[in-house]
């Protein structure tokens, strides 16, 4: 199982990314679809790209900077731009609920996510930034709808996310068996994996845990940064 919090303001700029795993299986979305979200379908196309934009991104960060290059698998890129899409799907229908939108915190947020990629070809910041700017989205919301119900700092963020939680179990979210499954914890995002194998090999169990030699040694076609 692989988590993602949702707490601290510093961490919000920060790219998801889930542990790699070879097989998988949860879910049962249609061939094509990534993920259905309540009233909203999210296509692997949208993954497939939005991934794309994040690994061209990453391969074209300057070395010695404050955003080193990080070098992953595209099967990680993925997972992690289908949460991405997912948390920001979960937040525009609950704003669409409760008649909010982005307040001036979470601009503030995307502005400064932006300079910390100044120097490199703004059309490229602009296409990966939804993976980057996801989770300070959703927090971003859940906080005013926790607010409406009267609480007020981190409590209005944990009134939010248990709104978030009965907005879940009210609109079950299916992901396709290529992807991780999806679920919003107390404090994290929840994603996990039926493996259909475990690893044996040196190669095999650094897949899985994610190791930095395992990701640069994959060829180029695998590889994202």
């Amino acid at each position: 199982m692989s988590f993602t919090r949702l707490g601290r303001p510093a961490t919000l700029a920060l790219a998801i990314t889930l542990a790699s795993t070879v097989l998988s299986s949860c879910g049962s979305a249609s061939p094509g679809v990534a993920a259905e979200v309540g009233n909203d379908t999210i296509t692997t196309g949208e993954v497939d790209e939005l991934a794309a934009d994040v690994c061209t991104l990453q391969e074209a960060l300057p070395e010695g900077t404050a955003n080193q290059p990080q070098t992953t698998s595209g099967l990680v890129a993925r997972d992690g731009a289908l949460q991405s899409l997912i948390l920001r799907s979960i937040g525009e229908q609950m704003a669409a609920d409760y008649g909010f939108s982005a307040d001036r915190g979470y601009q503030d947020q995307v502005h400064q996510t932006r300079l910390q990629f100044g120097g490199v070809d703004e059309a490229k910041v602009e296409a990966a930034l939804p993976a980057y700017t996801s989770i300070a989205y959703f927090v971003n919301i859940m906080r005013q709808i926790g607010e409406s119900t009267g609480a007020t700092g981190d409590q209005a963020l944990t009134a939010g996310i248990k709104k978030a939680q009965s907005w879940q179990s009210d609109h079950p979210i299916t992901t396709n068996p290529m992807f991780g499954s999806f679920s919003i914890g107390d404090q994290e995002i929840e994603s996990e994996r039926d493996d259909l194998a475990f690893p044996v090999s040196k190669s095999a169990k650094d897949a899985e845990s994610g190791s930095a030699d395992y990701f640069a040694s994959l060829p180029e076609s695998q590889r994202c940064g």
